[in-house]
């Protein structure tokens, strides 16, 4: 019994200088999952050797230095580097084995909680295709974005988002099951958002823009104009011509200049104009005439407050009922009817409004009055008689 006690002794003092012996030497008595710093002693490219204050140097491998694709251990820390690191290990084989990347990863996990509550707009890499989705790098975190969040339309080939980088934010997340899940979409969208409501803040009727023609309906062609925004060009502001059918004159993928003539920015719509960028028949035909020229011309309408007559193809002018005739008519059908062919005269010409006003009464009130002048410059030429006896000679 006295040999026993004596022998416990012994061993309990053994046991408290081996304490103080580390106690010297700074060691920490340590804990899986505990945090403590380290200074960075020595750098390889596969390895860090750190103090935590022990007897001898720990070892880090590169893999638990960090998360991203890195050659060599110098990439991410340095001689003097006070770092905080994770107890991954303590005792067995292994000895004490710390991870820089486990701490830097939980302080990720941190900011993403906040990033999901805040709704942060994130940047983060495609990795690759999985099933289902895309696996995506989030600050060193592996993210999944399925496939219908992938893009604002349907995405047909995931692979090609691969490699790339793009603006998430996180529509799921759970720290405890080391998941989250990010939306490119909901981002795309606010973009866009973002875009129209800038572009109906700006847009003005009569505004030339260019576009690119998207669909061909029976009504029309719709074009995109940019930031997301799609404008209509209706069939009868195709051309100045009559068409039958949209793709006479568009093709889906072309180009397009037009004119806006109509914003509704409450309802998302604007109407656009292709035949309004080009120089209107009218203009190009008037171009032969002027104001008080005589032509030739088909009544084509009448009205109770005068005659429509075509002049020149696109070119029709109005002879009003008091310049028809220079006899007073009640009604244009007294003295016309349509397919009439008529000589009028040019009174004016509205380049403005695209109009010309005629008259038929004018053409003749001008022969007559040239046939007086011709009668009178006769007369001119004749000597004038000296006596009733030469006039009556005469």
């Amino acid at each position: 019994m006295v040999e026993e006690t004596k022998s416990g002794l012994e061993a309990t003092e053994m046991e408290t200088a081996f304490n103080m012996e580390f106690e010297d030497d700074r060691f920490r008595t340590v804990e899986v999952g505990q945090v403590i710093e380290a200074k960075v002693i020595l750098v390889r490219d596969d390895e860090a050797y750190v103090d935590i204050g022990g007897k001898s140097d720990m070892v880090i491998p590169l893999k638990e230095l960090t998360a991203e694709a890195v050659s060599s251990a110098k990439e991410v820390v340095k001689p003097g580097d006070i770092i905080k690191v994770m107890v991954v290990k303590a005792g067995g084989e292994d000895g004490v084995v710390l991870s820089k990347r486990r701490v830097d990863q939980e302080k990720v996990w941190e900011e993403l909680a906040k990033d999901f509550e805040a709704g942060t707009v994130l940047t983060a890499t495609v990795k690759e295709a999985v099933k289902g989705g895309l696996s995506l790098s989030l600050k060193g975190i592996r993210a999944f974005m399925p496939a219908s969040q992938s893009s604002l339309g349907y995405q047909a080939d995931l692979s090609e988002l691969v490699g790339q980088d793009v603006q998430v934010k996180i529509i799921e997340f759970n720290a405890a099951k080391r998941r989250v899940v990010v939306s490119r979409r909901v981002v795309l969208e606010e973009l866009k958002q973002k875009a129209e409501a800038e572009f109906y803040e700006k847009v003005e009727v009569g505004q030339r823009m260019q576009g690119k023609v998207t669909r061909i309906t029976p009504f029309g062609a719709f074009v995109d104009l940019g930031a997301g925004v799609e404008g209509l060009i209706h069939i009868s502001e195709l051309s100045w011509h009559r068409v039958k059918s949209v793709d006479e004159v568009l093709k889906v993928g072309q180009t397009v200049e037009v004119v806006v003539i109509k914003v509704d920015a409450e309802n998302k719509k604007i109407s656009l104009s292709l035949k309004q960028i080009q120089t209107h028949p009218w203009v190009e035909a008037i171009q032969q005439f002027s104001e008080g020229q005589v032509c030739t011309g088909e009544v084509t309408k009448l009205e109770p407050f005068g005659a429509f007559v075509r002049i020149a193809p696109h070119v029709e002018g109005l002879v009003h009922i008091s310049q028809i005739s220079e006899k007073r008519i009640g009604k244009p059908d007294e003295v016309l009817k349509v397919g009439d062919q008529v000589t009028v005269k040019i009174l004016r010409i509205d380049y403005e409004n695209r109009k010309v006003s005629l008259s038929i009464k004018q053409v003749a009130s001008d022969a007559q009055e040239q046939e007086k002048e011709a009668f009178l410059d006769g007369q001119d030429d004749q000597p004038i008689s000296q006596n009733l006896g030469e006039f009556f000679e005469k």
